[in-house]
């Protein structure tokens, strides 16, 4: 017999006996229905006790039921931040400790002062930035040297020299972004954030700082009384009128009220335009409006009426690239975001806006407050790390 006929017979007589065993757990005798009192997980059942690791309801939830382990969240932080499991005499050290928190926190220390760390931090950056590898790993390495040096945060959006360093024999180097940018702003007039995310009208970049910085997808404002316009509504605190509608029509509401996003959008578009698909900064607008027959340069009646300001938000205009800096980082929005992003991070979830792993406030509230006080991503991120919530399992 073939091996191919001996794998179909050996497949048919496990589906057999499958469909054996399915046929005897399903039979009427001891079987527990929707409606059955003995069934242990049937809400309907009056007399059953709650369970409060199944039942968020309960006074207790299963968070309540967590034990700490400083065990497994030492080998866990270990090979997460160092990317190799803990050697054996650390291990004994930790369980062999009188005081295992002290000892445990100790440890996180020792890793975070770890030459390691820094190519780990580069990594998750390049992933946070979704860039790098080559020309592309300038600003991925400008904001890991940010957190691993201890500087501000804030220093990702306002730094005006040396952004554009690289990592050599385990050393931060210091480099200029040599792209004609007249003041440098952080990683907002990297030449690898700025070819990376070139595009018809800036759009992509500002996304980019959008969703990277400030944590949500466009609209990125919304107006506490927002009007009927069309047969849609507009949210955006922004006047109507604000953008343009020549070339492009973004007052356009026969599908979406294109301006809800576009208000916001078309105001921080323009500051990034003067870059040209290799990041290089030139003396005009280097990107086009996709129009038939053909895509035109891009001017800024492109994307705003005139007289209309570019701004951050309303009520925070901006002209420059270091003025866009300077507001981020005044932005307790934009701490929020870094926040979350390093929780996540903690807790090995997916990215806030690509996955949708949003972070409930209350729950880093005490991180955002530390990262306000001090500007360290370092200090918050080994905080985290040293939380009940990263040692409980």
């Amino acid at each position: 017999m073939s091996s191919r006929n001996r794998w179909r017979m050996w497949t048919l007589g496990a589906l057999a006996l499958a469909a054996f065993s399915t046929a005897a757990c399903s039979s009427d005798e001891g079987t527990l229905g929707p409606g059955d009192n003995n069934d242990p997980n049937n809400p309907d059942d009056p007399e059953k006790e709650k369970d409060p690791t199944k039942d968020p309801t309960a006074e207790e939830t299963i968070l309540d039921h967590r034990v700490i382990n400083y065990g497994e969240a030492y080998k866990t932080l270990h090979l997460k931040l160092l990317d190799i499991t803990p050697n054996l005499t650390n291990i004994k050290r930790l369980d062999s400790a009188d005081d295992q928190q002290a000892e445990y926190e100790a440890m996180v220390d020792e890793i975070f002062e770890d030459q390691r760390l820094a190519p780990r931090m580069i990594r998750w950056w390049r992933d946070t930035l979704r860039q790098g590898g080559g020309d592309l790993d300038t600003a991925p390495t400008f904001a890991a040297r940010v957190m691993m040096e201890g500087k501000p945060y804030t220093e990702l959006f306002t730094a005006s020299s040396n952004t554009c360093p690289t990592y050599t024999d385990g050393q931060f180097v210091d480099g200029d972004c040599n792209n004609n940018v007249p003041t440098h702003a952080g990683v907002l007039t990297n030449p690898g954030s700025m070819a990376q995310f070139y595009g018809n009208m800036a759009f992509r970049r500002a996304r980019w700082i959008q969703e990277t910085f400030a944590c949500k997808k466009y609209p990125a404002e919304y107006s506490d009384t927002p009007e009927q316009v069309g047969e849609g509504q507009y949210t955006s605190p922004w006047p109507f009128g604000r953008v343009a509608e020549e070339p492009i029509n973004f007052q356009d509401t026969s599908s979406v009220v294109c301006a809800n996003c576009h208000s916001t959008m078309n105001g921080i578009a323009p500051l990034v335009a003067q870059f040209d698909e290799n990041g290089m900064w030139q003396d005009s607008i280097q990107v086009q409006t996709p129009i038939a027959p053909e895509p035109v340069t891009t001017e800024l009646s492109h994307w705003l009426k005139p007289g209309e300001p570019t701004a951050w938000r309303q009520g925070v205009e901006v002209t420059s690239l270091p003025e866009l800096g300077q507001a981020m980082a005044d932005d307790p929005s934009v701490r929020a975001c870094i926040t979350a992003r390093l929780w996540n991070f903690t807790m090995s979830k997916e990215d806030i806006v690509a996955g949708l792993a949003t972070v409930p406030t209350e729950v880093i509230d005490d991180y955002m407050t530390q990262l306000g006080e001090t500007g360290d991503m370092k200090a918050t991120l080994k905080a985290m790390f040293k939380s009940e919530d990263f040692v409980s399992f």
